[in-house]
């Protein structure tokens, strides 16, 4: 037993150097942290570290008494974790400890894993940033070099693995000829300027601070996180138009459940005439829309809009039936309900326990959620917050004190859980015939990706604000108003008459008193003309 273990631990040695001559994986820590070796299946894992060449034992589970190297006394621990995982754990790191370590599995005396990797301890590490798009196409990868001015950089990408593509120290072109061309260098190395097929496939990359053999420090340059995926729910017939916020100088494109869509040409789906697929977009735009008219079940599953990273990604459900209803309200409503008459569909049958309702709302910008039956922690839009119940009997939805700001489009879903979906499968496929065959080919399977839910029914309810009539007797006081303002107008028209009228009469007056005074003063002159020739 002893020799077969030897000459298994010999053929693992030949393996090993083998192995050694490919590139080891790199690892990154900050100094004073602890590093996990990583966890093995089976009975045993030991680590090892090479030095000059030579293997010097760490630490192995199954020999605990055997002592780890001086430098590494009192810093190496093996445990079980979960499940019984085996697994070895560096404390304490030291810059002394940067270096290459094997770690092997065994079952028994077979070797199950075999990793290599090379450890570098560095003084610190900065937060990790995005990847910079620049306009237009390609993106600046940006290394922080801290106050080391003088220091190199040392480049690496992962993909499947990690793998260095770049090392200032060595040369400021690309180590792989085949990267030449997708790469230009800035600032010494601390700036690359990227094509975006570099970028592609969810790079993400690494940059080592070095002054000689030390790291200094490490920074990690990823892509954006993934947009949160969005539900989207609509009838057989509709139009539907998915939108995305692009640089329309870039590559966009979407890709559908029947391919990659990226012009202005419809796209139909093999066998028909109607169903197709378009873009719309403008030079002057950021809007990069998907247009699909008119939509069927085959439509239903997974669209994702790229702009060289991934920008949106929307999951459409094209349900089989609707029913659309308008409901309107006024001011002196205190509650309005609206309904989702879905519990006499032949679907439905003895399935209620597989069945949950959602309710969405659309008031001109977007698709909102309002209340799923399956997740009561859903937290309600603002404005809707303690005026909505959801009714348990009647997956009715109740709103209470409505408002002018509550118009809109509300919608409920009615979906099948797809633990029942599975259920019937298994059984259409061990049924020769019979009524149940008949309801699945009536309420087919609409979602492609076979861990949605089936949508079953949809029902849309038009909710409209209806103003109150206003009463005939508020226009009197309009008209009695009027009537005061000519009323007022003819009487001041009447005064002014008046006034012209005693004007008038005083000069009548005057001229007349002028007159008499005149005739008057002509008699004077007479008398006294006559008593003079009298006295004479």
């Amino acid at each position: 037993m002893i020799q077969t273990r030897n000459v298994v631990i010999l053929l693992a040695l030949l393996l090993a150097s083998t192995l050694a001559e490919e590139d080891p994986e790199p690892i990154f820590k900050v100094l004073g942290r602890e590093l996990e070796m990583g966890f093995c299946f089976g009975d045993d894992i030991a680590v090892y570290r090479l030095t000059a060449g030579k293997r010097e034992l760490l630490g192995q589970y199954s020999k605990p008494l055997i002592s780890p190297p001086d430098a590494f006394k009192g810093r190496i621990n093996t445990s079980i974790e979960y499940k019984g995982l085996l697994g070895l754990k560096i404390t304490n790191l030291q810059f002394s400890d940067s270096g290459t370590y094997i770690t092997e599995c065994w079952s028994g005396n077979t070797m199950d894993n075999y990793r290599k990797h090379y450890i570098y301890v560095c003084n610190e590490e900065f937060g990790s940033q995005e990847i910079s798009l620049t306009p237009g196409t390609g993106a600046d990868l940006v290394c922080n070099m801290g106050s080391r001015q003088r220091g190199t950089v040392k480049w690496y990408r992962e993909l499947h693995n990690i793998s260095l593509f770049m090392d200032t120290q060595i040369s400021f072109e690309p180590l792989q000829a085949e990267f030449k061309s997708l790469i230009r260098v800035h600032d010494k190395g601390s700036i690359l300027h990227v094509s975006d097929e570099f970028i592609q496939d969810r790079a993400r990359f690494f940059c080592l601070v070095m002054e000689r053999e030390q790291c200094r420090s490490f920074q990690t340059i990823g892509q954006p996180e993934d947009p949160e995926m969005k539900s989207v729910y609509r009838s057989v017939g509709e139009k539907l138009v998915l939108t995305c916020s692009v640089d329309h100088l870039r590559q966009n494109h979407w890709k559908t459940p029947f391919g990659q869509v990226n012009s202005s040409a419809p796209l139909r789906l093999k066998g028909t005439t109607e169903n197709q697929m378009s873009m719309s977009t403008s030079m002057n735009s950021e809007v990069y829309s998907l247009v699909i008219h008119p939509l069927t079940s085959e439509h239903s599953g997974s669209y994702k809009c790229f702009s060289t990273f991934l920008v949106e990604e929307y999951v459409v459900s094209v349900c089989p039936l609707l029913e659309s209803t308008h409901i309107s309200f006024s001011p002196g409503d205190k509650k309005v309900l609206l309904q989702c008459d879905f519990m006499s569909l032949p679907a439905i049958n003895n399935k209620v326990e597989y069945i949950s309702v959602l309710w969405y709302r659309n008031t001109g910008e977007q698709d909102i959620q309002i209340m799923d039956s399956g997740d009561p922690s859903l937290t309600l839009p603002k404005d809707l917050q303690g005026r909505v119940k959801f009714s348990q009997i009647n997956s009715a939805l109740i709103l209470t004190d409505p408002k002018v700001e509550d118009n809109g489009m509300y919608w409920c879903v009615v979906l099948l859980d797809n633990d029942e979906n599975y259920d019937d499968k298994d059984t259409d496929f061990n049924n020769d015939g019979g009524d149940e065959e008949d309801e699945v080919e009536l309420y087919p399977l609409v979602m492609e990706e076979e861990y949605m839910d089936m949508c079953l029914f949809m029902q849309v309810t038009n909710l409209t604000f209806q103003p109150e009539s206003e009463p005939e007797s508020k226009s009197e006081p309009e008209t009695s108003q009027t009537k005061y303002i000519v009323g007022a107008g003819l009487g001041g028209l009447l005064a002014l008459a008046f006034l012209v009228g005693i004007v008038a009469v005083i000069k009548m007056r005057k001229k007349r008193s002028a007159s008499v005074q005149g005739r008057d003063l002509e008699l004077s002159e007479e008398e006294g003309r006559a008593l003079k020739s009298t006295k004479t």
